[in-house]
């Protein structure tokens, strides 16, 4: 387990890196966003071959995967990689929050910390991919200053793609 020190609100959170140790938890988070998993997966309910998958293709793409807990709660999945497969830039892959720890303020707190972390290697601009009909995401990271610069086709879905850059504020 790492605990990340002294980089903005991530004191009061652990980021472990995720692995296959913890399959079951990530599937428990995953699960617990159905919504979610019908827009980007076609099903309610992601199984142990779903998340199998999702490591892999993790895997191929270069990306780091974490777990974030607080206190003994797994509250997140934060999925990150330097270089995406579109545009060669640092892209926040995945951050999905447990359902019952939604509402809360932590996935704002957890993107404000990856920004920093971000920021700390010197990085200018973070973009992520959205899926069009996921209202609920698109409000949170407008609302974090994302600015939308594409949209595509992706495995028959709308998809946009958002950029925010970090230079001098």
């Amino acid at each position: 387990m790492m605990k990340v020190k002294s980089i903005g609100d991530m004191k009061m959170f652990s980021l472990i890196k995720n692995d296959i140790r913890f399959i079951e938890i990530e599937k428990e988070i995953m699960n617990s966003n159905r919504d979610y998993n019908l827009i980007a997966y076609d099903k309610e309910a992601l199984g142990t071959e779903d998340i199998l998958d999702i490591f892999k293709d993790a895997e191929e793409l270069q990306i780091e995967r974490y777990i974030v807990k607080k206190g003994e709660e797994y509250l997140a999945i934060l999925d990150y990689g330097m270089s995406s497969p579109r545009y060669q830039k640092p892209w926040l892959s995945l951050l999905a929050m447990h359902k019952k720890y939604q509402g809360l303020g932590y996935a704002k707190k957890i993107y404000l910390t990856y920004e920093e972390l971000m920021r700390m290697q010197k990085v200018n601009c973070i973009q992520i991919a959205v899926h069009s009909t996921n209202q609920q995401a698109l409000t949170f990271w407008t609302s974090l200053g994302f600015i939308q610069f594409d949209e595509r086709i992706y495995e028959g879905k709308v998809i946009f793609s958002f950029e925010k850059k970090l230079g001098e504020d």
